[in-house]
C-alpha cells in the first residue's frame, strides 16, 4: 500500500471519506451546479487520490443519488420537527409544511437542486427519488387530505391541490436561491414577510379572515 493510500485510510476511516466526498460535492454544486462536477474534481478538492471516490460511488450519478437521498431525509426531518410543534387546525399544519419546504431550500440549496434535477439522458431516476414518490410529498398529501375531508380546502382532489401548492412553494424557493428576488438582496424580515404573504395569498380563499401573521 502506498503512503498516500495509508494516509487516506488514516484520515478517512469508518465512513468518513464517504461523508467528506458528499460534503465537498455539495460545496462544488453550490458554486457551479452539477454539470461540470466530476469525481476526479471532488477527489482533488478533498485531497485524496483520484481513485478514492470509487470505493463508495461507482460514478458521478451514484454520488448525486446519495446527495439527493440525504436531502430528502433532511427535508422530511425538518418538516416533521415543525409539525410536532405545530398547533391549530389542519390547514395551519399544512401551511407549516409550506414554510418548512421553503426554509429547507434556502438553507440547503445544493441538496435542493440535486433532489429536483433532471436525470441525465439514459440514466433513470431511482423510483424513491421521483418527487411524487418522496416521503415529504406523501406527507403533504396526508395533511391536505385532512383539510379536504373537513371542507377547509376545496378542489378536485387532495392530489390536485397538493400539486398546485407544491408548484407555488417550489417556484418561490427557486427564485430565492437563484437570487432573482430584489436582486438577491432580500433581508430576513422581507423574506419572512414574502413567504407568509405567498402562503396566505394561496390559501386566502379557504382560510377566512385570518392573515399572514396567523401562520404558525
Amino acid at each position: 500500500m502506498t503512503k498516500k493510500n495509508t494516509d487516506e485510510n488514516t484520515a478517512y476511516h469508518h465512513g468518513n471519506l464517504r461523508h467528506r466526498l458528499i460534503e465537498v460535492a455539495l460545496e462544488m454544486i453550490e458554486e457551479a451546479g452539477t454539470a461540470e462536477l466530476t469525481l476526479r474534481g471532488i477527489a482533488k478538492r478533498a485531497g485524496v487520490s483520484h481513485s478514492a471516490p470509487y470505493r463508495h460511488f461507482s460514478d458521478k450519478e451514484a454520488l448525486l443519488v446519495s446527495v439527493a437521498r440525504e436531502g430528502v431525509a433532511l427535508m422530511l426531518s425538518e418538516i416533521n420537527h415543525r409539525l410536532e410543534r405545530a398547533k391549530g387546525d389542519p390547514l395551519a399544519r399544512f401551511m407549516v409544511c409550506g414554510l418548512a419546504y421553503i426554509d429547507f431550500a434556502i438553507a440547503h440549496p445544493a441538496h435542493f437542486r440535486v433532489m429536483f434535477s433532471s436525470p441525465r439522458k439514459g440514466v433513470p431516476m431511482p423510483e424513491d427519488l421521483k418527487p411524487e414518490s418522496t416521503p415529504f410529498f406523501h406527507l403533504f398529501i396526508d395533511e391536505i387530505t385532512e383539510c379536504w375531508k373537513q371542507g377547509i380546502l376545496k378542489g378536485e382532489s387532495p392530489y390536485s391541490i397538493a400539486l398546485s401548492a407544491w408548484s407555488t412553494v417550489h417556484g418561490f424557493s427557486l427564485l430565492v436561491i437563484d437570487g432573482h428576488l430584489q436582486g438577491g438582496s432580500l433581508d430576513e424580515g422581507s423574506l419572512e414577510s414574502m413567504k407568509r404573504g405567498l402562503l396566505y395569498a394561496f390559501y386566502a380563499g379557504f382560510r377566512g379572515e385570518a392573515g399572514p401573521d396567523s401562520v404558525p
